[in-house]
């Protein structure tokens, strides 16, 4: 299965719409996954006109989509348990593990809200963050994440667009 990992979109302050180019390359995927901070529930909407997504609550998210959305959900694809949490649930160099104990029998755990991609396999769990695709903060570029499940679990880190 593929999936296409996207957070931190944080619409409209950071655009008025996803990217086209976004879009185009979440229509390749099985899954879209979002990690938080959508903001409102139309880009929900526009998600899951694109194709099936599974997303949770971000801190800056609507009252509407936190009430739609839980704040961590956990599901398996052939054989491998994946779970989804935003993340500001923790601080700092805590985070890793803070996360490692919400979800310890995880092989991949997904997060966003640093908006700074990171994509590293530490006591055999994969900790996976697709960093931004419309709003960098101090980030070089816009990213987002596929991830490829199936016998293993193979992870990358995509520029959308290259910044300055």
């Amino acid at each position: 299965m593929k999936i296409g990992v996207i957070s931190d979109t944080h619409l409209p302050d950071s655009g008025s719409e996803l990217p086209e180019k976004l879009i185009k390359e979440l229509k390749k995927v099985d899954l879209i996954v979002h990690a938080g901070d959508l903001t409102e529930i139309k880009y929900y909407e526009q998600l899951i006109s694109v194709n099936e997504v599974k997303a949770v609550a971000g801190n800056m998210d609507s009252f509407e989509l936190q009430n739609k959305l839980n704040k961590k959900i956990s599901f398996t694809v052939n054989g491998k348990k994946i779970s989804i949490i935003h993340g500001h649930q923790f601080r700092g160099k805590n985070m890793l593990q803070g996360l490692n104990y919400s979800f310890p029998e995880s092989d991949l755990i997904i997060f966003g809200h640093t908006h700074r991609p990171f994509n590293e396999k530490l006591g055999g769990k994969i900790f996976f963050n697709p960093g931004s695709p419309t709003d960098k903060r101090l980030e070089k570029n816009y990213t987002f994440g596929i991830i490829d499940i199936g016998d293993q679990i193979n992870s990358e880190i995509k520029i959308l667009e290259e910044g300055y």
